[in-house]
């Protein structure tokens, strides 16, 4: 029984001193600028003329967890908001159970979390991984103005995406270059969440990656939501890849 509780211990410090399980967490920062129509129960106004949205700040958190075992497949966890507010002006616009014509403020808030399964494919200089992810968004938005009152409504949605990694990491040097995202269509609804971004590691994993964010999201009286509306903006990163 000694030898074999040695044994175990052994097996088990040799287990922890390999890299059998790693991965990654990131705090990344959005400025982005929303373009694009917006609809709820009634006729589309643009995002930008309209509503007033402009570019505003935000925030990403990123964790990834990888493992040894081939037939299990790995796990990554995102939480990003966008969240934009403006005042603009508009002409017998519908939006819920009233209309507007004049002066108007709006917001829109949309929570987004995305939990993802996937395998390394590729794992030396082109990192290559292939997954199926979940997105579940969380929606708030209204229109008001003096005279009217307040028109507002939630939402929610979950759709299945498909999500892919690349990252090609540049010999004798601590510079990579990464493209990630997940995507889906289907009637009449399109949804796609991309980076594109180059990362310099420094020391111990730690590094910094930075580079642009684009969200596309359209969907077709979901909800009583139609829109499509694009997200773009500049994105940046600090890093821990363990």
């Amino acid at each position: 029984m000694k030898y074999k509780t040695v044994g175990a211990l052994l097996l088990a410090s040799s287990f922890l001193q390999a890299d059998v399980v790693g991965g990654e967490i990131s705090l990344g920062y959005l400025s982005d600028q929303p373009s694009g129509e917006f609809a709820y129960k009634g006729n589309s106004a643009d995002v930008e003329k309209n509503f007033g949205w402009d570019t505003e700040s935000s925030f990403v958190l990123k964790a990834y967890l990888e493992h040894p075992v081939p037939v299990l497949p790995n796990i990554r966890a995102v939480y990003s908001r966008l969240s934009h507010s403006g005042n603009g002006t508009v002409t017998n616009l519908k939006f819920g159970d009233k209309i507007y014509s004049g002066d108007i403020a709006t917001n829109v808030d949309l929570d987004i979390v995305d939990a993802t399964l996937y395998y390394e494919i590729l794992d030396n200089w082109l990192n290559l991984d292939l997954g199926l992810n979940a997105k579940y968004i969380k929606g708030t938005t209204y229109v008001e103005n003096d005279i009217i009152g307040r028109s507002d409504t939630d939402f929610s949605v979950v759709l299945p995406t498909l999500y892919a990694k690349a990252r090609v990491d540049i010999p004798m040097s601590d510079l990579s270059f990464q493209a990630e995202g997940d995507m889906i269509t289907y009637s009449g609804n399109t949804l796609y969440d991309l980076y594109l971004t180059a990362r310099y590691t420094f020391v111990a994993g730690l590094g910094l990656e930075a580079g642009v964010k684009m969200v596309k999201l359209k969907l077709d009286d979901v909800e009583d939501i139609t829109a499509d509306v694009d997200f773009k903006g500049l994105y940046a990163a600090v890093v821990w890849d363990f």
